[in-house]
């Protein structure tokens, strides 16, 4: 029979490697984030400069689609009131381009998996 040893050397590597692969899932969802923004950001640009989390970013174009949906939704659950009625208003004034439906469902997908990660 052979006598297994405790190497604090094995679970020093792990823990380095538990950081490490933190650090790359920051990485990637902060990669993933700047994409929603930028995607999104030629529809409603205005978004960009009112919600300023990533997560909250993602959660409401999920929510809203278009940004002509707006005004007709609820984001109580998802940001405060002040900063649902400035995002209202700025629907309705966007000087965003209009997006073909295909865009924004890979443009929710990708949202989604910052949800996801973020959560």
């Amino acid at each position: 029979r052979y006598k297994l040893k405790f190497s604090a050397d094995k679970v020093d590597t792990m823990i380095i490697n538990a950081i490490g692969l933190l650090d790359d899932l920051d990485k990637e969802l902060n990669t993933y984030a700047m994409r929603v923004r930028e995607w999104y950001g030629w529809h409603f640009p205005e978004l960009g400069k009112i919600v300023n989390d990533n997560l909250m970013y993602s959660q409401t174009i999920v929510k809203m689609g278009m940004r002509a949906n707006a005004a007709g939704l609820t984001f109580g659950d998802i940001m405060p009131e002040e900063m649902e009625a400035e995002m209202k208003q700025m629907a309705i004034i966007s000087m965003g381009t209009e997006i073909s439906d295909t865009d924004l469902l890979n443009i929710k997908l990708l949202a989604n998996q910052v949800i996801s990660i973020s959560e």
